[in-house]
């Protein structure tokens, strides 16, 4: 065998594992980025999942009528038992900025509401829907967040037959009209 026979099958092997190694580098990168946006798809979905859990305790304390103390502790529980800690940890860790940012925007939404019921707003108080509207806009802005971030389309109110993202079209509260001024 000739020198140059070695050296030419010597550079044909070095190209050919070259070369499968870089579709296999390509591969893993395919990968770990499905992975990735699958854990912020799944952390998204548990965010959601932590904010309604609380919401729907908040509205339970908020219909107890309990005194200012045991509603203190209700409020604190709502929130706490709910899982919402740890999901918003999960989001705060993996999460893109415009992910981060709008579940930020909606944890503190949802704190808002806890923060009227804790005080005794009643679900039909306004001091309730100033709040509990809010928090409806910030999780549709959360939820489309997660959409951008998954290559999803945006969505208008429309498509969900609102008229906007706050809930108030769909509120008994809101519709009824206000009570006569004597």
């Amino acid at each position: 065998m000739t020198w140059a026979a070695l050296v030419s099958a010597a550079v044909g092997a070095a190209l050919a594992l070259s070369g499968s190694l870089l579709v296999e580098v390509r591969r893993d990168r395919r990968q770990a980025f499905r992975e990735r946006q699958a854990s912020r798809r799944q952390a998204s979905v548990d965010f959601v999942l932590a904010l309604g859990g609380a919401l729907n305790a908040l509205r339970d304390a908020a219909r107890s009528g309990a005194d200012p103390q045991t509603l203190a502790r209700d409020t604190t529980s709502a929130v706490g038992d709910s899982g919402l800690y740890a999901a918003r940890e999960h989001i705060l860790m993996s999460g893109t900025p415009a992910l981060v940012t709008a579940a930020e925007v909606a944890f503190h939404a949802l704190i808002d509401v806890r923060n009227a019921v804790r005080s005794g707003a009643a679900l039909t108080s306004e001091a309730y829907h100033t709040a509990y509207h809010r928090h409806s806009e910030t999780m549709w802005q959360f939820r489309l967040a997660v959409r951008a971030d998954l290559g999803e389309r945006g969505l208008t109110p429309s498509v969900v037959q609102q008229r906007d993202w706050s809930d108030r079209d769909r509120c008994r509260s809101c519709d009824e009209p206000a009570p006569a001024s004597s």
